[in-house]
């Protein structure tokens, strides 16, 4: 009877939504696009069997089967009766919930199962924000009881706090050789205030809703279904490079030129004053459940349309089998390594959403303008032979980009003409006429002066993000770029007066360029909220440092991209600052700190030596290495000469030591899925290498996997999405005539992150401890300890906790097995090659999915508790030491050889309110110097208590811009998911004397 009620009850359900389709032509209306009937089929069932049920669209109808057929196109797998209940009464964002904690598990076609979600939604809707509505209530009251101060005078007193920060700015003294023209390169005259037009923009940017676009998908859509995407009109299949590269031109033709009235900047990346870009050849379906939705959810709510609503479902079926994700699936036969990714418990590979972890060669437009890069592009077609189709075809297809882009400029200088007749004011009258003759010369032609640098820069960028996800694409070290224009307008000034006006001008259109990229946000469906909760484009922008020749390379353009990014204190561009000991100042190293402490979290600081260290193991040439920039969030990438994406793949190392506790068995994902290692229950580890050697072995078995799936989603990329004008902004594609996407770049790697470094290093150390070296405890009973959640046994927690020396305590052992775990995980991605013939690089950051990740896990031997965040980065545990000192020694000794991708390295120093901003400052310094001549690679610092996070979670009102670094990237408190707050305010605090 159990059997045939909840079956029956499934079937029930879904006969009333085919009936609605059936009956209500509003309804079936949405089942049909412009490419005819969206035909698909999804199965529901449970793990028990109690539950087979099926719906079936098709041909503008839908049919409920009584069994999944074996070409359904997607199923929803509950793991349990209750769970298939349970979801009958929750929000959609709880249902997300259940699937990230795998008591949903969805397989086959994402994009279709979006596509049945946003069906449910058209007849939920309206309940379903009822009861996303009454959610919101009940936690706003609950922050206010948990969080909120009694007084409310006591909560604007903290919040001042933080704005006083901006009243008083150092001096600062001129010590570094490339600043020229700043008598105070600290430039502490100048707040934002100073700059109204720019002020404006700022207040906008907080106060406005970003907007779902849908300007890119119309676009590229319309021609692919004139043009075909597989095969043109007459059949003949389509040369991919060629396919990408008509569309390309074809988009940027028709993009609509936007000139922003406040802005010295022309272009934009939407036509929406802050617009979300989508792109359905990726993640774009991802939304799809959440078209009627998305501007009512709780986290990152965007606004949309209904028209353009409309457009995206009618746009989404023409892509549902075009993505990277549903290639391999094809190709591949749905592949283990892809089921296994799909779990999000023990990897998540990022180049299924995206490729654009790098850093073009955006010098390369600026200096030399796209004809000079035509013009090299034909020299090359001309040197080969007309059998070399491919390589003609890759060149060609640079070229159609170019020209697009070319394309767009002239239509942006048109605008600029047209807005200059229409305005009244002189003086903006003369600078839409600037920026019109600005737009005729660049990026067709090299720049002459700074605002033809940073526009040319500017629309380059507008094209490379049109043609790649917006996903850390960064454009590298612009001090250096601009450095070399802004002398040149200054040697043509010589007034006093009139130099002051041009270095207010220059802050001003950095301030632009800063304004004009925090403008666009990248897609952030609702499940990302609380995978990588706040994340945006995470656009990198690197400062200071050496230059290739091992000079110093701070200047005068280091110094006002400072002043601007304290000033505007965004989450995007993402700041990053090398230094490089010996060479760069301590005035310098001085006002990153200070910047650092006015924003409370940016920029990043990376030290020059350990960075070059640790890379030279993919270069030979000096030049190169010391050319580095930061990518997304903190990774290593050789400007302009190297497809890096740094962000790939990413590992949950923690799985693979629950693997090795259980004999290759993960109980979250109630799956035995790697080798099995042996049983602690059968006492099979003799010996702690034993255990190691099993925990090494699942690590292999993850490793082997997530990049056998990258090396797939390589492969489609080459097909789906060639990025010829990517390309032609890498060195060696030209030169070798080949897409970067097919290894045409100079260097060719696949960056990887590892999570959980701490936890599993503690974990061992315990398990080496008090197994093995001082046998306290048994093997089993620390198992079963472990499987309880140590609820029966907390004495031994206690023990674990207290008695064994952890990562960041000061003990050469833990030290010792840090750098033991990371030298595995290298060598695992060293033993493999990715699909363009290069190395894959490994890092130790996290994004957020510390916290993701921590939720799928159980306790662990190093005592922490099941489904509790693990440590960002390569952080050690709070617990680990009460001084800062010791964890910033145990961090700096670990080898930069097996962290070619950078470290993220998170410090909570909490200022006294009282102290001098000079005291604070120097001691903020005296700390990242020391680190760095300790070998430390990258460190970054959150500013700011935990009193005032947890008043900003009761009154996220009075925090919009209170800007925190998650690890590796920067985002508002206030858009976090509850458990990240959380996580940042449990983080450990340390007073900034006393450390």
């Amino acid at each position: 009877m159990k059997i045939n009620y909840l079956n029956r009850l499934t079937h029930f359900a879904l006969q009333m939504m085919a009936l609605q389709f059936n009956l209500r032509p509003s309804l079936r209306n949405y089942l049909k696009s412009s490419d005819g009937w969206t035909n698909f089929t999804i199965g529901l069932k449970t793990a028990s069997g109690n539950v087979n049920q099926a719906i079936k669209f098709y041909n503008g109808r839908v049919f409920v089967l009584n069994n999944i057929p074996k070409n359904a196109d997607a199923v929803m797998d509950f793991v349990d009766d209750a769970v298939l209940k349970e979801i009958a009464g929750i929000t959609p964002n709880e249902m997300l919930n259940l699937v990230l904690k795998n008591k949903i598990i969805l397989s086959g076609n994402m994009g279709y199962l979006q596509a049945f979600n946003y069906f449910i939604s058209l007849i939920m809707g309206g309940m379903h924000q009822r009861m996303l509505n009454k959610a919101k209530r009940l936690d706003q009251k609950s922050r206010k009881q948990e969080f909120g101060a009694k007084d409310p005078q006591i909560s604007k007193q903290i919040s001042k706090e933080l704005t006083a920060r901006k009243d008083f700015r150092m001096k600062g003294k001129k010590e570094d050789p490339g600043v020229i023209f700043l008598d105070d390169p600290y430039l502490p005259q100048y707040s934002l205030k100073d700059f109204p037009r720019i002020e404006k923009l700022h207040e906008k940017h907080f106060a406005a809703s970003p907007e779902i676009s849908s300007e890119r998908p119309v676009l590229l859509t319309q021609w692919y279904r004139k043009n075909g995407f597989e095969q043109d009109n007459t059949g003949k299949p389509r040369v991919p490079e060629l396919r990408q590269a008509y569309a390309f031109r074809y988009l940027m033709e028709n993009k609509k030129a936007v000139i922003r009235q406040d802005t010295l900047l022309a272009g934009t990346c939407t036509p929406e004053e802050e617009g979300v870009l989508i792109y359905p050849d990726t993640t774009g379906t991802m939304i799809w459940g959440e078209l009627d939705s998305i501007d009512k959810r709780v986290l990152t709510p965007c606004r949309i349309t209904k028209q353009t609503a409309a457009t995206l479902h009618d746009i989404f079926p023409f892509w549902t089998k075009r993505t990277t994700r549903e290639w391999i699936r094809e190709n591949y036969d749905y592949p283990l390594c892809q089921k296994i990714d799909e779990r999000a418990v023990a990897s998540f590979n990022f180049k299924i959403v995206s490729m654009s972890h790098t850093v073009p060669d955006v010098p390369r437009f600026v200096e030399q303008g796209t004809i000079g890069i035509i013009e090299d592009i034909r020299h090359q077609i001309n040197n080969l032979s007309e059998t070399e189709t491919d390589k003609i075809n890759s060149l060609k297809s640079m070229i159609f980009c170019l020209e697009g882009l070319n394309a767009y400029a002239a239509n942006l200088a048109d605008e600029s003409e047209r807005l200059a007749k229409n305005e009244k004011d002189p003086g903006r009258k003369a600078e839409f006429e600037t920026l019109a003759e600005i737009c005729r010369r660049v990026p067709a032609k090299p720049a002459r002066t700074l605002d033809e640098a940073v526009n040319s820069a500017w629309i380059a960028w507008i094209g490379l993000l049109m043609e790649n996800n917006n996903v850390s694409l960064s454009p590298g070290r612009l001090d250096q770029l601009f450095q070399p224009y802004f002398e040149q307008d200054l040697k043509k000034i010589t007034g006093e007066l009139e130099k002051k006006e041009y270095i207010e001008h220059a802050i001003e259109l950095i301030s632009c360029f800063f304004m004009a990229n925090a403008e666009h946000y990248n897609l952030v469906p609702d499940v990302a909220n609380y995978l990588f909760g706040g994340s945006q484009s995470e656009t990198a922008i690197t400062i200071g440092g050496i230059t290739p020749d091992g000079m110093d390379a701070v200047n005068d353009m280091t110094y006002i991209f400072l002043k601007v990014t304290e000033m505007l204190c965004l989450n995007d561009p993402n700041m990053n600052a090398r230094f490089k000991l010996g060479v760069n100042s301590d005035a310098y190293l001085k006002r990153l700190c200070e910047v650092n402490f006015i924003t409370v979290a940016t920029p990043s600081m990376h030290n020059d030596d350990a960075v070059i260290d640790s890379f030279s193991q993919n270069s030979d040439k000096i030049e190169d290495l010391r050319d580095w920039a930061s990518t997304g969030c903190v990774e290593i990438t050789l400007s302009g000469k190297h497809m890096s994406h740094t962000g790939a793949t990413s590992t949950n190392m923690v799985a693979g030591l629950e693997m090795a506790m259980n004999n290759g068995y993960h109980p979250l994902m109630n799956w035995h899925l790697g080798p099995e290692t042996g049983r602690i229950e059968k006492g099979d580890f003799k010996t702690f290498e034993d255990f190691f050697d099993a925990f090494a072995a699942q690590q292999r078995f993850i490793i082997g996997h997530t990049t056998k799936l990258n090396n797939m989603a390589g492969e489609a990329y080459a097909y789906l999405r060639p990025t010829p004008l990517l390309s032609a902004a890498i060195r060696g594609a030209i030169e070798n005539a080949v897409d970067v996407t097919k290894g045409g770049a100079i260097y060719n790697t696949s960056g990887s992150f590892n999570i959980g470094l701490s936890d599993v290093v503690d974990s061992l150390m315990v398990i080496k401890k008090l197994v093995y070296d001082d046998k306290t405890v048994t093997f089993n009973d620390l198992k079963k300890a472990i499987d309880t959640n140590f609820e029966n046994d907390p004495a031994l927690h206690a023990m674990v906790m207290k008695k064994v020396p952890r990562f960041g305590s000061g003990s050469d052992d833990a030290v010792e097995m840090a750098n033991r775990v990371t030298s595995l995980i290298h060598g695992c991605y060293k033993s493999t090659k990715n699909f363009r013939g290069g190395d894959y690089t490994v890092g130790f950051w996290s994004v957020a999915q510390h916290v993701a990740y921590g939720s799928l896990s159980g306790a662990l031997p190093s005592g922490r508790l099941a489904g509790k965040p693990f440590t960002p980065g390569a952080t050690p545990h709070p617990s680990a030491s009460n001084s800062f000192l010791d964890n910033m020694r145990d961090v700096a000794r670990l080898n930069p050889k097996n962290m070619d991708n950078n470290i993220a390295f998170n410090v909570k120093l909490v200022p006294s309110a009282n102290e001098p901003r000079e005291k604070t400052v120097d001691t903020m310094y005296s700390y990242v110097k020391s680190y760095f001549e300790q070998g430390g690679m990258q460190m970054q610092f959150n500013m700011v208590n935990s009193q005032v996070l947890r008043d900003a979670m009761a009154n996220p009102d009075q925090y919009r811009n209170l800007l925190v670094r998650i690890s590796g990237y920067n985002a508002y408190f206030v858009h976090l998911n509850r458990e990240m707050q959380l996580e940042l305010i449990e983080r450990t605090e340390y007073g900034l004397s006393g450390c």
